[in-house]
């Protein structure tokens, strides 16, 4: 979904993501003389709220003091306009519950311009208005979530305590108290005008970093667990989130649930998360819950509710590439999906049936359901393409080429992408590699790589006059970043976990390619996973918002930090290199960056 207008030569397009907002501008050439950024004020319909969207950079000092700035307001886009034609907006969450305002919000996108070190005062003939509903991702009986993926980040550490990114009190205890202490934060009190040292849970942690993605994993067990008619079938890889183990658990204590829990490497050990969970289940259960552990001949790698009724017949299904885990949840950036259709949770279904024993993991590969390409197209569900994993070699080929043909065609406007790792064995991932290089499609990824040490890793980065495409690692190269933005939490592990690409976002037959697979070829073969091929406009454009959020936050990470050399806006000085110059060049990424999002 996206919404255009425009006004007195200014363009705006908003486009509908997962409780989020991508705002694209642009302007008539005359307009963008002296241009020194955009000012964006939002509004809440139906409510008195009204503010301007927040920016971490400023001007430098001899611009506030010409401009005459209010100090307070200074990191306000009504005094330090975005100096970029394009802005994902998040929705704050309120401090004491995490919980964002969501409803019809109305932007208003104003170009500004300076001169002689001076802000001009705002020229309201220029603003464009735009409404656009700003929540959670619901349509046609799809819903969507994303982790946030953001321990590493300055707005992790503005709201918890910079030195600590645990989510989790130990690494010995299955299941805590998510309501205990975490830490002390340095939080801004409005009564005393100054900052006090407050207490925050691991539950304000959980609400902030797990997003919608934990929203729409406990919603969906709950449903569960407030109808004793309904029962529950689980893939589960990774399985350590305290929450969900202890809806699990009341489910299986009801005898209800029927879980595959993966036990290869690690998660085969004694005393792991995995073989805790399995030993508490079995001193719960009661009636109809049983628990298989396996792993097919590599990993049980899907993570997969789904929800039946009390005739075992399939209502709905949860999948995607989170896993259930503090790991998957409050550290990866991840999704979800939630089909709330019977066809599609029927295969499912089906997967989880044919392979709900020793025997039966282990000699799936190569029969049905992983021969079959599963194709729903219907008014009420999205277009779809299903397949699960493990794949005969033949099946993984014909799979793979159909993709990688889909990544490469002729004609494709954009690739854009969150890959785990992108330098594995696969004809997918080989296409998306051809395609950074192509300088006829706009493309625009992150992938991560933790096998390396963080100054070793190779990054695509923007530069100037280059119209190839851009791949940045998925963690920052420094925990300490240049003034004013101080230092963030290190990070363990990978920050990118989404296997996700999608082709097309503004071009014809837009597609995403999603779920649980790798996109690796020998993976493909040994694992239990599945993969979606999704043809629907409004999900494409959900995951295209994904991957912007994600590549211009890590991008910007990874671009010439030096902690020592405090970063400010440009205030035009040198009109060869103003800000705005890229942005227009022919040549430069930047402009097809702006002309693809407004088109």
């Amino acid at each position: 979904m996206n919404i255009f207008n425009k006004n007195n030569g200014v363009s705006v397009r908003a486009f509908k993501g997962d409780a989020m907002t991508l705002l694209a501008f642009d302007l008539i050439p005359s307009l963008t003389d002296n241009l020194a950024g955009f000012t964006i004020r939002y509004k809440i319909k139906g409510t008195a709220f009204e503010d301007y969207i927040y920016n971490r950079m400023i001007f430098p000092d001899h611009v506030i003091i010409a401009s005459n700035i209010p100090p307070r307001e200074k990191n306000s886009t009504l005094y330090a306009p975005i100096q970029k034609f394009n802005w994902v907006h998040v929705p704050n969450a309120a401090i004491d519950s995490q919980i964002p305002v969501f409803g019809i919000y109305i932007y208003e996108i104003t170009p500004r311009h300076i001169a002689d070190n001076v802000l001009k005062p705002i020229d309201h003939s220029l603003t464009v208005t735009i409404e656009i509903n700003v929540g959670p991702f619901e349509m046609k009986n799809t819903k969507i979530g994303f982790t946030r993926g953001f321990v590493s980040s300055v707005a992790y550490a503005k709201r918890f305590n910079v030195e600590n990114n645990s989510v989790r009190p130990n690494e010995t205890d299955l299941i805590f108290d998510i309501s205990q202490k975490a830490d002390n934060a340095k939080r801004w009190n409005n009564a005393l005008h100054n900052y006090e040292m407050v207490p925050y849970t691991y539950e304000d942690q959980h609400k902030w970093l797990g997003w919608q993605a934990r929203q729409r994993i406990l919603d969906f067990l709950n449903e569960v667990i407030t109808d004793n008619s309904l029962r529950l079938k689980v893939f589960a890889y990774d399985l350590d989130e305290p929450e969900i183990c202890n809806r699990l658990l009341e489910i299986t204590a009801s005898g209800r649930l029927k879980i595959i829990l993966d036990d290869a490497g690690d998660h085969g050990e004694l005393d792991s998360f995995e073989d805790k969970f399995n030993i508490l289940f079995n001193s719960r259960k009661t009636g109809n819950s049983e628990i298989v552990r396996g792993h097919y001949k590599g990993l049980a790698h899907c993570k997969t509710f789904i929800i039946l009724d009390s005739n075992d017949k399939a209502l709905k299904v949860l999948t995607g590439s989170t896993n259930f885990s503090t790991n998957g949840i409050y550290i990866n950036s991840n999704h979800v999906l939630v089909f709330d259709n019977k066809k599609i949770a029927e295969c499912y279904n089906n997967l989880f049936d044919m392979s709900f024993s020793k025997t039966k993991i282990n000699n799936l590969k190569g029969t049905e359901p992983t021969t079959l390409d599963y194709h729903f197209e219907a008014e009420e569900i999205p277009e779809m393409t299903i397949t699960f994993a493990p794949h005969a070699k033949a099946d993984a080929e014909r799979i793979f080429k159909r993709i990688s043909d889909r990544i490469t065609r002729e004609g494709n406007s954009d690739v854009l992408f969150a890959i785990m790792k992108d330098n594995s064995a696969s004809s997918i991932l080989t296409a998306v590699q051809n395609q950074l290089k192509n300088n006829t499609v706009f493309t625009y990824g992150i992938t991560d790589r933790i096998n390396k040490k963080a100054e070793d890793y190779e990054v695509f980065l923007y530069k100037p006059n280059n119209i190839n495409g851009i791949r940045v690692a998925g963690r920052g190269i420094a925990s300490v970043l240049p003034q004013p933005f101080g230092t963030v939490p290190k990070i363990d592990g990978y920050a990118i976990h989404h296997k996700f690409i999608v082709v097309n976002f503004r071009g014809d037959n837009p597609v995403v390619y999603c779920g649980s697979s790798n996109l690796a070829f020998n993976p493909e073969q040994k694992n239990g996973d599945n993969l979606l091929e999704i043809h629907d406009d409004d999900i494409v454009t959900v995951f295209a918002i994904e991957a912007l959020r994600l590549v211009d936050h890590f991008h910007w990470r990874n671009y010439e930090v030096n902690p020592d050399q405090e970063r400010h806006l440009d205030d035009l000085n040198d009109k060869r290199k103003s800000w705005y110059k890229s942005w227009f060049n022919p040549s430069d990424l930047k402009s097809r960056q702006r002309q693809l999002y407004i088109k």
